[in-house]
């Protein structure tokens, strides 16, 4: 069993060894969330049921376990954004066979569109904020816990877009250099809003914060 990381109290994250992806668990009041499903679920050490799995792309390193949690349980809605929808049904787009496991995967249960709030019980709900470039659906997701009428942040999945330090690649079949410049530009703004030690949680390597995020942004001169 992968050895898992808390981030907050709420949020925990595994490190899946052949892929390296960072593969996100929210914990929410009677449910759990897993975000970019690299991992089956044999591999992970979950409590709670996981009735929701959300995808920041398509890209394999980052969805190569969906089939296996979809067959454990059909019912349960795999989301994605539609602007990567032809990756799940292309092994070059999606990546898959330049690890040598060529496949392909089946259509989301729902597509997230930019600036939607998605509820996931009555305390928490995901921000969408589509930020293309890396790929075409590329999208982040900043978790919020509801506590009467105040909106409180917990932290935002970034995906393969922004790293600690770094940002994605856009040299791949759907990337885009000029998107990712414009998502770059539009997380710097949503980064300065947040509170500065919210995590942000990347698809690989060491998560970093808002603060620090929003910094290396504004060196790289993505301040808009």
């Amino acid at each position: 069993m992968t050895k898992r990381i808390q981030l907050t109290q709420e949020l925990f994250y595994y490190r899946e060894r052949f892929r390296s992806c960072n593969v996100y668990v929210l914990n929410a009041f009677d449910r759990a969330v897993l975000f970019d499903p690299s991992m089956g679920p044999e591999d992970v050490d979950i409590l709670l049921p996981v009735t929701m799995l959300v995808a920041t792309h398509a890209h394999y390193d980052h969805i190569g376990a969906i089939n296996l949690w979809k067959e454990e349980m059909p019912g349960r809605p795999f989301l994605l954004h539609a602007g990567d929808l032809p990756m799940l049904r292309d092994s070059a787009l999606n990546a898959s066979v330049f690890f040598g496991r060529a496949a392909t995967y089946q259509d989301p249960d729902r597509c997230p569109e930019d600036g939607e709030t998605i509820e996931i019980d009555h305390e928490y709900q995901l921000r969408v904020y589509h930020t293309p470039g890396h790929t075409m659906g590329s999208s982040c997701f900043l978790i919020i816990r509801k506590q009467g009428e105040e909106e409180i942040p917990i932290a935002l999945v970034t995906g393969d877009t922004l790293f600690d330090r770094a940002w994605g690649r856009t040299d791949f079949a759907t990337g885009d250099d000029r998107l990712m410049r414009r998502s770059l530009e539009s997380l710097h703004k949503l980064l300065s809003q947040l509170p500065p030690d919210l995590p942000v949680c990347p698809g690989h390597g060491a998560t970093t914060t808002s603060e620090a995020a929003c910094r290396f942004l504004e060196r790289m001169d993505f301040a808009g």
